[in-house]
């Protein structure tokens, strides 16, 4: 897919001062979805300006063709004028102040990368399936429109599709008609077009188009007033068996209820639409009234509890944005916080109230609060409020800050001024900019209001800055280091309302001796029992770096299996891993306490955190050359602890998992993720793979992660060889197209200099999908066997290739690029050097680059208190 115009935020403005939007109507042709390459599509703007010309974003090959008001704009001599530029259509000679409609005809692209309207063909059915997605300025690529946050309207959605196809949109359809053959008037055509009805005003990033011969569940969720609120659940039909049907609706009839009670505002979409969806390039979207889903949580054997706590929390997420992002709308994306730190707060909170997912603030400490702190750590941080020039600013601002660390300091927020204040304030903000935009500023006058408190200081110190606090004990004090790292290290004074819990640590484990409430205000503050081992931040209620003391440290490494609640475990292992990430700690120290610790551990939550931290150890911050036992020693841990349990132990009375299976399942999938860097994994890896015997039987995607493993140890060519004949038996044994991507990756994995150049020469085909591209990515640049790719100078290729992507491919194929294969570098002085040569290179392209190369920097200062121990 080619690439677009950057819209700035300047352009946007001047469009909002100077246009009313009155009506959009949307009508697209898709009868010919599964041959041709475009598709005619046809967009309606009733609009208003003050001033004679107007531009509407577009992104086509060929020039669209205009009417407005009934006249061909294109006619000679006539009043309108009509260019085709930067994807822009520019309208010169409209009547400042009058209504015109603007008609615009173009022949838009399918796309295979995942923006804009994607087609995916099915290699098991062989059907054609479409799906739209947009942020943040993708509708373009399907329908003149202007694509920015503020100028909402009730967008009015017609699709003509083949017969037979389910075709759904963000409100539900009115009408389907079935035109006639003018040679045959008496028998229909094969194709039916299906009108919608007009949606409340939104945004055109959320507008929802899904085409094809969907698989379909239905079902109705009734309101405490009486409202009733139809739902659905779709799915492609080879993906049917796998969809978790009961799992999704139960979550959703939960969340609903929960979300009008604390947002005081009904639920205002009409009717609930949830679809799950291959090739998708994000984990979900908030389309209002037809959300949707990355196929990839569809497991396609015995999910873990930590997959189905991910999809759970992925569902309230984005039904929270319902309200978040949707209802109300930020004008810009500078306060792209008001939607995405809202719904990572909110689904977690309501996942931990109404799933049994009671646990999911361990999940978001181990996982996502521990995104948010390499995020913010890195050169290229920013506020929560952030400056966004534009929209390639803005898709790289989908990051951990925006997210994880705009909840986490969310749940401080509720601390700080009490959950009552806190709800009402927000239903307060709803009733005062319902179906309009809003910014930071209206919503700390309803918060303030609410709590009687001034907010703006505390909105100061938190989110207009950059950084994490650092937060220590020493001499029976409690340290506090504030630093706004994007103003140049400027002290802020962040106000920190936290728990403190105190213990005796001995070998009869960990006796609470206190849990305190503390109010940190200033950089030192005293506390209430000096000299007891200190768990600082219990209950993980505020967002700051915490370094525990030597005494806390030691009671971790030799007792933390014994501490309580799973919580507090997971507060003490992300602890451990920061210090390991800042080269305070040696990596080894942490991997020791992984080994000795974690064979204990009940929570599932906590195993896969932890599991996923000590892999990333092993990649980044050790040595090679005492890599494979560090790895080994994981893999033997975890295949012993994956052997399930007896039958009678798999399942309870209502058929749950147990949680002794659940916490075997959990082991299963560090086994995959740990194989990769675990040379004695082999044999047991190829009797797996053969049905010989192992530890367990792998499901499908667990014998594709078994093939990876391998892969990345074929250095001989007999291993090749081997290897070559196991994929093409399992491309065989999976016929899909997850299957076909993962033998890319497998391919691309081997170390071996003809493997290694044969993906990177794959990386320029364009005809490549979304998917396929990543699983290349994945292969060529893994860690465990990218070491040949850099002997073989595709480091020095990488760096020429950067400008060249970023110019001819999408920003999402061109980021996907430039991040993953990053790797290919083994020197960050080379990628150093290019940031000085190329001081112009586009601002989100070199973001990407100096993020990158900060990472080889820690990496290297962690490997730099290491020793040679092995376990």
């Amino acid at each position: 897919m080619s690439s677009a115009a950057n819209l700035t935020r300047e352009i946007a403005q001047h469009r909002s001062r100077t246009v009313e939007l009155v009506d959009h109507a949307i009508h697209l042709d898709l009868s010919e979805a599964r041959d041709a390459a475009t598709f005619p599509s046809t967009s309606t703007l009733t609009l208003v300006c003050t001033e004679s010309s107007v531009e509407v974003d577009l992104v086509v090959d060929e020039p669209p063709h205009v009417e407005i008001d009934g006249v061909d704009a294109g006619a000679p001599g006539g009043p309108f004028t009509v260019t085709y530029a930067d994807s822009r259509v520019r309208i010169e000679g409209l009547t400042p102040g009058v209504r015109h409609h603007v008609v615009v005809h173009a022949q838009c692209a399918y796309s295979h990368t995942g923006e804009g309207l994607h087609r995916y063909r099915d290699p098991e059915d062989g059907q054609t399936y479409l799906y739209t997605h947009f942020e943040p300025t993708d509708a373009r690529r399907v329908f003149a429109c202007f694509d920015q946050p503020d100028l909402k309207a009730r967008f009015r959605v017609s699709v003509t599709a083949p017969s037979g196809w389910l075709v759904r949109s963000n409100a539900v359809a009115q009408d389907e008609t079935r035109p006639r053959s003018a040679q045959a008037p008496h028998v229909p055509c094969a194709v039916v077009t299906t009108t919608f009805r007009p949606t409340q005003p939104q945004s055109s990033y959320v507008v929802c188009i899904v085409a094809g011969p969907y698989h379909l569940v239905e079902d109705e969720w009734t309101s405490s007033d009486g409202r009733t609120i139809p739902l659905a659940l779709l799915c492609r039909p080879a993906m049917a068996e796998n969809l978790p049907v009961a799992d999704m609706l139960g979550w959703t009839k939960a969340g609903l209820p929960w979300c009008e009670s604390r947002f005081a505002h009904p639920y205002p979409w009409g009717k609930y639409d949830q679809i799950v969806l291959p090739e998708y390039n994000i984990g979900a979207m908030e389309n209002p009234g037809l959300v949707t889903f990355n196929e990839r949580y569809l497991t396609r054997g015995e999910p873990t509890r930590a997959e189905r706590e991910a999809l759970a929390t992925t569902v309230l997420h984005e039904m929270a944005h319902m309200w978040f992002g949707n209802l109300v709308t930020m004008p810009w994306w500078d306060d792209l916080w008001l939607k995405e730190s809202f719904a990572d707060f909110i689904g977690t909170e309501a996942a931990a109230e109404v799933t049994e997912f009671e646990d999911a603030w361990v999940s978001f400490g181990l996982g996502r609060r521990a995104w948010a702190y390499a995020a913010d750590q890195l050169p290229t941080t920013h506020p929560i409020v952030a400056d966004i020039p534009d929209v390639e600013a803005a898709r790289a601002n989908f990051d951990g800050i925006t997210y994880a660390k705009g909840a986490s300091v969310l749940r401080q927020l509720v601390a700080y001024v009490g959950p009552d204040a806190f709800y009402t304030g927000v239903g307060a903000y709803f009733r005062a900019h319902a179906f309009g935009n809003a910014t930071l500023e209206d919503f700390l006058v309803e918060l303030s209001r609410a709590s009687g408190r001034d907010m703006s200081a505390w909105s100061r110190a938190w989110l207009q800055t950059a950084g994490p606090d650092t937060l220590w004990v020493e001499d029976g004090t409690l340290h506090r280091e504030s630093l706004d790292l994007a103003a140049g290290g400027a002290p802020v004074g962040r106000p920190h309302r936290l728990q403190v819990a105190t213990f005796a640590v001995g070998e009869q484990g960990w006796a609470p001796l206190d849990a305190d409430w503390l109010d940190v205000a200033d950089d030192r503050t005293p506390l209430p029992h000096p000299g007891a081992v200190t768990l600082v931040d219990a209950g993980a209620w505020t967002y700051a770096k915490v370094t525990p003391d030597a005494a806390t440290r030691t009671a971790m490494e030799l007792h933390l299996a014994g501490l309580e609640p799973a919580g507090a475990r997971a507060l003490a292992w992300g602890q451990l891993w920061q210090g390991c990430r800042d080269a305070q700690l040696p990596a080894q120290a942490f991997l020791r306490t992984v080994l000795t610790q974690l064979p204990a551990e009940t929570s599932p939550a906590v195993i896969d955190g932890v599991a996923r931290q000590y892999v990333s150890a092993i990649a980044a911050y050790l040595p090679p050359s005492v890599r494979d036992a560090w790895g080994d020693a994981l893999w033997r841990l975890a295949v012993d602890a994956a052997r399930a349990p007896g039958d009678g132990a798999l399942r309870d009375a209502r058929g749950r998992p147990t949680q002794l299976f659940e916490r075997a399942l959990a082991w299963r999938k560090v086994a995959s993720w740990s194989a990769p860097f675990a040379p004695a994994s082999d044999p047991v890896l190829h009797r797996m793979l053969a049905g010989d015997g192992g530890p367990f039987h792998p499901d499908q995607d667990e014998r594709w992660a078994m093939l990876l493993a391998l892969s990345c140890r074929a250095a001989t060519d007999d291993d090749a060889d081997r290897l070559d004949d196991l994929r093409k038996r399992e491309i065989t044994r999976d016929a899909t197209s997850r299957g076909a991507a993962q033998a890319l990756a497998v391919r691309a994995a081997a170390p071996q200099e003809q493997a290694k150049l044969a993906a990177w020469a794959a990386s320029a085909d364009t005809t490549l999908t979304n998917e396929q591209v990543a699983a290349l990515v994945t292969g060529l640049a893994h860690p465990a066997s990218v070491r040949v790719a850099q002997e073989v100078g595709l480091g020095e290729r990488y760096l020429a290739q950067l400008l060249p992507w970023w110019a001819e491919r999408s920003q999402v194929i061109a980021s996907r690029l430039a991040r993953g294969l990053f790797a290919l570098v083994d020197d960050r002085r080379e990628a150093d050097a290019w940031l000085r040569r190329h001081p112009d290179a586009p601002g989100a392209l070199r973001r990407i680059v100096v993020e990158e190369s900060d990472g080889l920097r820690r990496a290297g200062r962690a490997r730099q208190t290491e020793d040679s121990s092995l376990p």
